[in-house]
C-alpha cells in the first residue's frame, strides 16, 4: 500500500471537554483490520483547501469500499494507493456534485469493474441507474469508457431500509435520509464485530436513522451547518447540536467530523464545542487522506 502523504495540519481528536490530542503526521494505513481514510473531508464552497466527500475503507490492508467521489477527491485516491481493481463497491449518498462529480476521473484511463450504489431518483434527481447511463453509456457524457467500464448498478429506494451489498464478509446497508428534496442514502458498513456508519448530508430530522447507527463503532457526519444557520443551508443540514444529540442517542463509538464547510477555524471549533455539549465520546476532526481505525 502507498504511504500517505504527511499533512501540515494535524488531526484534532476531541474529547468532552475539547481537549485536543494532535497526530504527528498520516501514515499509510494499517495493513489489519479495518480503516477508514478520508479522501476529501470538505464540503461546497470554500473549505480550507479541503477536497469535497470522499472515503475508502479499507478492509486488511486491501481498498474495498469507495463511499462517495466528490470533486478534488481523484488525486487523494490515487495517493492513498487504493486502486479500482480493489473497489468492489462504489456506494454515492446522493448525486449532488461534491459527493459525484469526481467518478469519471477516478476510473480514466483504466475503467473499473465494479458495483455501483445509489438511490433511485424523483422529478429533480435521476436514479443511479439514469445517471450511470448519462455518463457512461451509449451516446453519454462519457461515451469513452465503452468497453473500459463494467458496473453493475444497485438502485436504493430511499423509502425503506434495505441491504444493499454483501460479499467477503462486508454488508453495507442503507437508508433514506432527510436532505431537502434530495433523494439521498446514509449507509452503514459491518465487518465481522466492527461498524461504521456514514450519514451523509441530512437534517437529523429522522428518528429512525438513530436506530439504523445504533451502537456503531465510528460515524461519520457532515458538519456543513452552523447553529445558527437558517435558508437553504438549515433546509439541507442538521445543526452541530443535532448531531451531538444524534451520536448520543445512538451510543456510537466516536464520530469523525468531516464534510466541514467553512474556511474560518474559529467558527469550527465554536460547532466543535456545541458539538461537544451533546455527545461526551472521542470526536476525530478529518483532514484529506487521514486513516482512522475502525474499532
Amino acid at each position: 500500500m502507498t504511504p500517505a502523504k504527511s499533512s501540515p495540519l494535524p488531526a484534532l481528536i476531541v474529547g468532552a471537554a475539547l481537549t485536543l490530542a494532535v497526530s504527528t503526521a498520516y501514515a499509510a494505513c494499517d495493513s489489519s483490520g479495518v480503516q477508514l481514510q478520508v479522501l476529501g473531508s470538505g464540503g461546497p464552497g470554500d473549505s480550507m483547501g479541503r477536497a469535497s466527500s470522499a472515503y475508502v475503507l479499507w478492509v486488511n490492508g486491501e481498498s474495498r469500499l469507495l463511499v462517495d467521489a466528490g470533486s478534488g477527491s481523484k488525486d487523494n485516491f490515487h495517493q492513498s494507493g487504493a486502486t479500482m481493481g480493489e473497489i468492489d463497491l462504489v456506494a454515492l449518498s446522493h448525486l449532488h456534485p461534491d459527493h459525484s462529480v469526481e467518478l469519471p476521473a477516478i476510473l480514466w484511463p483504466g475503467g473499473g469493474s465494479f458495483d455501483l450504489a445509489g438511490p433511485s431518483g424523483n422529478d429533480g434527481f435521476p436514479s443511479i441507474t439514469r445517471f450511470t447511463e448519462l455518463l457512461f453509456g451509449e451516446d453519454g457524457v462519457y461515451e469513452v469508457f465503452q468497453g473500459r467500464v463494467d458496473i453493475n448498478v444497485i438502485e436504493v429506494n430511499p423509502s425503506q431500509r434495505s441491504q444493499v451489498w454483501q460479499q467477503d464478509g462486508i454488508t453495507v446497508t442503507g437508508m433514506g435520509v432527510p436532505h431537502g428534496d434530495v433523494p439521498t442514502i446514509g449507509y452503514r458498513v459491518e465487518y465481522g464485530d466492527l461498524s461504521i456508519g456514514f450519514s451523509s448530508d441530512q437534517t437529523a430530522a429522522d428518528p429512525a436513522f438513530v436506530d439504523f447507527i445504533r451502537g456503531v463503532d465510528t460515524l461519520v457526519i457532515h458538519m456543513a451547518a452552523n447553529e445558527n444557520a437558517v435558508g437553504v443551508i438549515a433546509e439541507l443540514h442538521a445543526t452541530p447540536s443535532a448531531w451531538g444529540q444524534m451520536a448520543a442517542s445512538a451510543e456510537v463509538g466516536q464520530v469523525v467530523v468531516s464534510h466541514i464547510s467553512t474556511s474560518d477555524p474559529g467558527e469550527l471549533q465554536t460547532n466543535l464545542a456545541i458539538l461537544g455539549e451533546h455527545y461526551d465520546g472521542p470526536v476525530v476532526v478529518s483532514e484529506d487522506m487521514l486513516c482512522i481505525a475502525v474499532k
